[in-house]
C-alpha cells in the first residue's frame, strides 16, 4: 500500500475558476448572504435570534454526537428544522418530545440533516445534491413556482428537500459551513428501492411486472459485507490528506482516498400506469403480449425459448417469467442500471462543462450505460435544448441544420415526479436506501429499432462508466472548482465489477479539472506497472468495429526526454494482442503518426477542409485520427485543433458480436513505474458509421 501511494505522480494546476449554477427563480426567494463572522453551525442554532426555534433540532445533534462537530472547524451544509417541524414529526411517531427517542432515531435523524460540503441554494440545479449526507443518502432538490390567481404571474420560488421539506430561510454563512433551515424534519426511508416502488400507485403494471419476473430480488443489495477497508499501514483512515502520498514537482499535492465501503446501489426506469394506458397496455397481460412483440423482433432465435404465460392448472407459479430470455424479463431488465445515478447524474451537466470539455451546439452530451439486460446498451443524452432522453439520435448542429431523427424516451424532471409522488402517503418517494427510480414519458425497449437504427452510432463512453463502482463509490462528477470535491479516490484489485489489475497497478479516478486534457472531463489516471483489463460495454448488433481511445500526449516532437510522462503500453482484446506496443508520447508531428505538422485552426475554406480530410487519411491508415473538434478544453473551443498532441488512437479493428464479453487490456512494456496512461473517453465505431455512405462527423 505504500509503495501505491507513494509513486503515484499527478499534475494539477491551480484555477481560479468560479463554480456558479443558478437554481431555478432565484431571484424570487432572496436569501440570507451576510456573514456570521466568528459564529458556527452550533452557535447560530443557539443564538438570541434563533434560540427558541432549533431547541429540539440542538437536542438530537446533542444525543447523536456530532454537536462537537458543529462547534469546530470544517465545511458542513446543516439542513435544520424548526421547532414546528419537529411537533409535527413527534406527531407522526406518537411521542411528545426527545427524550422519547431512540438513540438510533436520534442518529438517523442528525445523520440525515447533515452534509459534509457546502451547498448555498443559489449554487443548485434540480436534482440531486452533489454529495450525500452523514446517511450516504442523497437529497433530492427541487423548486416550484408559486404563481398568483390566475396563474400568470411567477410569485416566487419554493425551494424543497426531498419532496418533503421546504427551505424556508437559506444560505445563513457561518464560519464553518451553511444553515439551511427547513420546516419538516426529513424522514428517509430504509426500504429497498423494490419496497418503495412496490407501494407507488402511479406504476401499478411496471411493479407487477418487476416483482413477477423476480427481477426485484437484483435490487436489493446495499453494502458489501465481504469488502475490506483499504488502509495505509499505521493509519486507521482511508484519507490520505495528511499524508503528502500524491505529489507532483511544482504543483499542489492532491488528496488520495480509498473508500471506506463497497456500495451497491441501483436505478430504474418506470413507465406510469398513463403511459402504458395511452398504448394499449391496459395491465400486466397486455404488457406481456407487447413484450413478445418487442424482443421476438429483436431476438427471433429466442422466440422457442420460453414459456409465455403460466400453465393454466398452476397460475401462481410464475416462475416461467424468471427465464432470461422470457420478452416480459428482457423488458423488465433492461429498465434497470447497477449504478445510482440521479436526474443531474447521467451526464455531465454542470453548467461549466460546456465551457470547458465539449461544444454543445454540435453534439448532445451523453454517455452509454451497459443495463441490467445481459448484453445490453442504454443511450442516455442531454440535448442543449434541455431535457434527459434514452435512446435519442441526432443532435442540433449548428452548421448544418440537422436534428433529432429518433425523439427518443424523455426521463421525468425532479420535479415532475415529485408531484406524482406526492400521492404516495407515508413514503419518501425520492429515493429508497439503495438507489433511485424516475417516471418515463413512453414505452422503453432494446428493440430491433433501437438496436439496429438508434444505437447504429459512434458510442463514445466515459471511463468513470465502464463499471457501476465508479459511481456508486462517489468518484464520477466531482468538479475542480469544488473544494469538496477536489480528491482522487483509489482503488485496488477486487473492488470494480469489470475491472481486473495487478498489484503493482495504480488505479485513480480524478475529479474533473478544466486544466486537464480530457475530453468530457473524466479522467483515469493507471500508474506504475500497470496491467490492468476492462470489460467492454456490449455492442448493440454484430459486425467491424473500431476501437478507440483519447490520448493526450503531453510530449514534444523531438521525445528529448526518453522516459517522459507517459508509457509504451500494449492492448490486447480478449488476450489477443492489437498490434504492435504503442508510445504514448506520440504527437501528430512523429512520422508514425502523421509527420505533416499540426492543424492550427478549424477549417473554413475549401482548401483548408481538403488539407484536412488529407491529414485525416493518412493518420488513420497509420492506426491515428484527430482529436474530436467539439473537445473545448480549457474555455477555447477547438481547442484541440491548436494542439499536435491532442488525438485518439485507433486500437484495433475486429468483428463483433452482441451476445459475446470483449475485454480491453493496457499493459504497460516500458520498465518505467513513473510513467502513466491517462484513460478517459472509448469509442465503439461500426464500420457503418466510419466507412458509411456520409463520412463520419469529426464531433
Amino acid at each position: 500500500m505504500k509503495k501505491v501511494l507513494a509513486s503515484m505522480s499527478v499534475s494539477v494546476l491551480a484555477s481560479a475558476a468560479l463554480f456558479t449554477m443558478q437554481s431555478c427563480l432565484d431571484e424570487y426567494a432572496p436569501g440570507n448572504y451576510y456573514t456570521f463572522t466568528g459564529e458556527t453551525v452550533a452557535s447560530l442554532l443557539e443564538s438570541e435570534e434563533y434560540k427558541d426555534d432549533f431547541t429540539y433540532f440542538v437536542e438530537v445533534l446533542k444525543r447523536a454526537d456530532i454537536w462537537g462537530e458543529m462547534k469546530t472547524y470544517g465545511n458542513y451544509t446543516c439542513f435544520a428544522p424548526t421547532n414546528d417541524g419537529f411537533k409535527e414529526y413527534f406527531d407522526e411517531k406518537g411521542v411528545s418530545s426527545v427524550d422519547e427517542l431512540t438513540d438510533e432515531q436520534c442518529d438517523t435523524i442528525a445523520f440525515t440533516h447533515i452534509i459534509k460540503s457546502l451547498f448555498y441554494c443559489k449554487d443548485l440545479v434540480v436534482g440531486a445534491l452533489p454529495y450525500p449526507n452523514m446517511l450516504d443518502r442523497y437529497l433530492i432538490y427541487n423548486c416550484d413556482e408559486l404563481r398568483d390567481a390566475d396563474d400568470t404571474t411567477k410569485v416566487k420560488a419554493v425551494y424543497r428537500l426531498n419532496g418533503q421539506s421546504r427551505i424556508i430561510e437559506r444560505d445563513d454563512s457561518v464560519v464553518n459551513g451553511v444553515v439551511q433551515i427547513i420546516d419538516k424534519v426529513l424522514n428517509p426511508t430504509n426500504k429497498m428501492l423494490p419496497d418503495v416502488i412496490k407501494v407507488d400507485p402511479n406504476i401499478k403494471i411496471f411493479s407487477e411486472a418487476l416483482f413477477a419476473t423476480g427481477l426485484d430480488q437484483k435490487l436489493t443489495g446495499y453494502i458489501d459485507a465481504e469488502y475490506p477497508q483499504q488502509r495505509m499501514e499505521g493509519n486507521d483512515s482511508t484519507d490520505y490528506s495528511t499524508t503528502p502520498c500524491l505529489y507532483t514537482t511544482g504543483y499542489e499535492t492532491e488528496r488520495g482516498i480509498f473508500a471506506e465501503k463497497r456500495y451497491f446501489k441501483y436505478t430504474v426506469f418506470a413507465e406510469p400506469d398513463s403511459v402504458f394506458l395511452a398504448n394499449n397496455i391496459n395491465g400486466f397481460d397486455d404488457l406481456v403480449l407487447k413484450a413478445q412483440e418487442i424482443y421476438d423482433e429483436a431476438y427471433p432465435e429466442d422466440a422457442d425459448a420460453y414459456v409465455l404465460f403460466p400453465d393454466p392448472s398452476n397460475p401462481d407459479d410464475l416462475s416461467c417469467y424468471k427465464n432470461p430470455k422470457h420478452p416480459l424479463n428482457r423488458f423488465v431488465a433492461y429498465h434497470l442500471l447497477p449504478e445510482q445515478l440521479t436526474y443531474d447524474q447521467f451526464n455531465v451537466s454542470q453548467p461549466e462543462f460546456t465551457d470547458y470539455f465539449v461544444g454543445w451546439d454540435y453534439i448532445d452530451i451523453e454517455d452509454f450505460y451497459e443495463t441490467m439486460m445481459p448484453h445490453s446498451i442504454m443511450r442516455i443524452s442531454y440535448p442543449v435544448t434541455g431535457g434527459r432522453y434514452i435512446n435519442r439520435k441526432g443532435a442540433r448542429k449548428a452548421d448544418d441544420g440537422k436534428g433529432v431523427t429518433e425523439k427518443g424516451v424523455r426521463i421525468f424532471t425532479p420535479s415532475e415526479d415529485a408531484v406524482l409522488k406526492a400521492r404516495i402517503e407515508g413514503e419518501d418517494a425520492s429515493t429508497a436506501l439503495n438507489g433511485v427510480y424516475h417516471y418515463i414519458e413512453d414505452i422503453l425497449a432494446y428493440s430491433k429499432h433501437t438496436r439496429e437504427v438508434t444505437l447504429n452510432c459512434r458510442m463514445r463512453i466515459m471511463c468513470n462508466t465502464l463499471s457501476p463502482d465508479f459511481i456508486n463509490s462517489g468518484a464520477r462528477g466531482r468538479n475542480n472548482s469544488d473544494a469538496n470535491g477536489k480528491w482522487t479516490m483509489g482503488y485496488l484489485d477486487g473492488f470494480c465489477t469489470n475491472v481486473e489489475k495487478t498489484e503493482e497497478t495504480e488505479l485513480w479516478v480524478r475529479y474533473r479539472n478544466n486544466t486537464f486534457t480530457s475530453f468530457f472531463g473524466d479522467e483515469m489516471t493507471l500508474r506504475g506497472i500497470y496491467d490492468v483489463t476492462f470489460r467492454l460495454p456490449p455492442v448493440p448488433t454484430a459486425g467491424t468495429y473500431e476501437i478507440r481511445m483519447f490520448v493526450c500526449a503531453m510530449s514534444d516532437e523531438s521525445l528529448a526526454n526518453p522516459i517522459g510522462d507517459r508509457g509504451v503500453v500494449q492492448y490486447y482484446l480478449n488476450g489477443v494482442p492489437c498490434g504492435i506496443p504503442v508510445d504514448l508520447r506520440y504527437n501528430q508531428t512523429n512520422p508514425k503518426v502523421t509527420g505533416d505538422g499540426k492543424t492550427a485552426n478549424k477549417p473554413e475554406t475549401d482548401e483548408e477542409i481538403e488539407e484536412v480530410n488529407l491529414k485525416t487519411k493518412a493518420m488513420h491508415s497509420r492506426g491515428y485520427m484527430l482529436a474530436m473538434d467539439t473537445y473545448a478544453a480549457q474555455g477555447s473551443i477547438n481547442l484541440c485543433w491548436d494542439r499536435n498532441d491532442c488525438l485518439r488512437k485507433i486500437i484495433t479493428t475486429d468483428y463483433l458480436y452482441p451476445d459475446k464479453d470483449y475485454y480491453l487490456r493496457i499493459r504497460l512494456v516500458l520498465d518505467n513505474p513513473d510513467a502513466c496512461c491517462p484513460f478517459n473517453t472509448l469509442e465503439l465505431v461500426p464500420k457503418s458509421i466510419y466507412q458509411g455512405d456520409i463520412p463520419e462527423d469529426r464531433h
